[in-house]
């Protein structure tokens, strides 16, 4: 929260508009921060206001918690999309130090976690099939099932 008003008081300095802030508060992100800025709607990237509201949210309404325990905590809110929720939980393991990016148990075990916290049986069920080598060639948004089973990493 000290990062946020310290950026708020120097954006405040500039007499600009708090929507142009927005951009200046996107270059001054990095590592977690800036894979969770890069989930967001265009439309929260554009307006201060929900901006600012979407990092404290994120951020700091929770900071009483561990890395670690706010990872383990995790649960998909009510009409969040899947993709925003791994996003999310991706971000969470990367602030608590879960070595998930490069495949081992860690990943495993970050998927489980994931498929057991997304309240989605259905995506389960559909990616059991599917075979790949890197997480990121699978396609969440336009995932489904006739689609597993037409891939080229399926095993059918």
């Amino acid at each position: 929260m000290q990062w946020l008003r310290k950026f708020m008081y120097e954006m405040k300095g500039t007499h600009s508009p708090t929507n142009e802030w927005c951009m200046a508060f996107e270059l001054s992100l990095q590592d977690g921060a800036l894979h969770w800025y890069r989930q967001l709607p265009r439309k929260t990237k554009r307006t201060w206001k929900l901006l600012s509201d979407a990092f404290i949210k994120y951020y700091c309404s929770k900071f009483t918690q561990s890395a670690k325990a706010r990872y383990y905590s995790a649960k998909r809110e009510d009409k969040e999309h899947v993709c925003d929720y791994l996003n999310r939980l991706n971000g969470y393991a990367r602030n608590a130090g879960v070595q998930f990016e490069n495949g081992g148990r860690e990943a495993k075990d970050h998927v489980d976690h994931f498929l057991d916290t997304c309240d989605d049986r259905g995506l389960e069920e559909r990616l059991c099939h599917a075979r790949v080598k890197d997480i990121h060639v699978l396609p969440l948004r336009t995932l489904s099932s006739s689609e597993i089973r037409d891939s080229p990493f399926s095993n059918h």
